[in-house]
């Protein structure tokens, strides 16, 4: 197991941020599954906790995911609202949803295929602890990001995938909160394809 350095934080205040982060993600999860909107100003400052807790372990594409979830979280703030006004007249109680469009698969499929290999050199380059887990983790939750802004129900198995390499890599560097998280994330995802699957209607072109 790679030692587990810590760049300007104690180990005590670098636990209690995890903890922090985990305990918004939690509640961000939650929102998540029923499509809430608030879950985004829950999902950002969660992801500014992650970010720096990542940055102090020198777990760098992790670090700069959480920046690029920051970024999304706006994005998908301004997506759903635009997507909440297309949806007039749907049905209440349902969960808008877009189609995994050929395009969005084909671009997808390109991001992984080059930035897996990119990643894992760059990360092994600046001495990532753990380049492989990394730079796999990295590359599918930004496709999965971007998926979820746009309401695509195909995430959730994205999602799933994920977190098995997130929990794998947290458990190397020795960070339990975050573990915990994630075999929450891959609960809720399960919980989520089946809320979304069963609510679920296609918005209107």
């Amino acid at each position: 197991m790679p030692e587990v350095t810590h760049l300007f934080l104690s180990p005590r205040a670098a636990s209690i941020l995890d903890i922090v982060a985990t305990s918004l993600f939690v509640v961000y999860l939650v929102l998540q599954i029923f499509h809430h909107k608030f879950m985004w100003y829950v999902y950002i400052p969660s992801c500014v906790a992650a970010a720096v807790t990542f940055f102090d372990s020198a777990t760098w594409a992790f670090a700069g995911l959480n920046i690029y979830y920051i970024v999304m979280g706006f994005v998908g703030i301004i997506s759903w609202r635009r997507h909440a006004q297309n949806a007039d007249g749907e049905q209440d109680g349902a969960i808008i949803l877009n189609k995994l469009d050929s395009k969005t698969l084909t671009i997808s499929v390109i991001i992984t295929v080059v930035g897996v290999p990119a990643l894992y050199f760059l990360l092994g380059a600046l001495n990532d602890p753990n380049p492989f887990l990394d730079s796999i983790t990295t590359t599918l939750s930004i496709i999965g990001t971007w998926w979820l802004t746009r309401s695509i129900i195909q995430q959730w198995w994205i999602w799933i995938v994920a977190d098995v390499f997130a929990i794998w890599m947290n458990v190397n560097l020795d960070k339990s909160a975050f573990v915990i998280q994630f075999v929450l994330c891959i609960i809720s995802s399960f919980i989520g394809l089946w809320t979304w699957s069963r609510k679920g209607v296609y918005a209107k072109d």
